[in-house]
C-alpha cells in the first residue's frame, strides 16, 4: 500500500526525457499547414460565392444611387460613429491577433 508521503514523492519527481527525434515539430507543422489550407479554402469559397452574382447586378444603378446619396451621407453623425467603431474594432482585432501570435 502507498501512503500519502510516497505518493507525493512519486508525483513530484521529475519525469525522464522522452526521445522526440523531431516528430512533434513535424506534426505541429503539418497541423498548422492543414489549418492554414482549410482557412484559405474557406475564404476562397466565400469570396467566390460573394462574387458570383456580380455579373447580374445593376452596377450603373448602384453608382448613380451612391452619387446621389454621397453628399447626404457624408454629413451623417451616425454613419461617422459607425465607421469609427468599425475601424477601431478591426484595429483591435488585428492587434489582438498579433499579440496572440507572439504569445505562443
Amino acid at each position: 500500500m502507498i501512503d500519502d508521503g510516497d505518493l507525493d514523492a512519486l508525483l513530484s519527481a521529475p519525469l525522464a526525457r522522452v526521445a522526440d527525434d523531431g516528430f512533434s515539430v513535424r506534426l505541429a507543422n503539418a497541423i498548422a499547414r492543414r489549418q492554414a489550407f482549410r482557412e484559405r479554402a474557406l475564404w476562397t469559397c466565400l469570396a467566390l460565392l460573394a462574387c458570383a452574382p456580380a455579373p447580374f447586378l445593376p452596377i450603373e444603378d448602384f453608382a448613380q444611387a451612391a452619387l446621389r446619396l454621397g453628399p447626404a451621407l457624408s454629413g451623417s453623425v451616425a454613419l461617422s460613429l459607425a465607421a469609427a467603431a468599425l475601424v477601431l474594432t478591426i484595429t483591435f482585432e488585428r492587434r489582438y491577433r498579433d499579440w496572440d501570435a507572439t504569445a505562443l
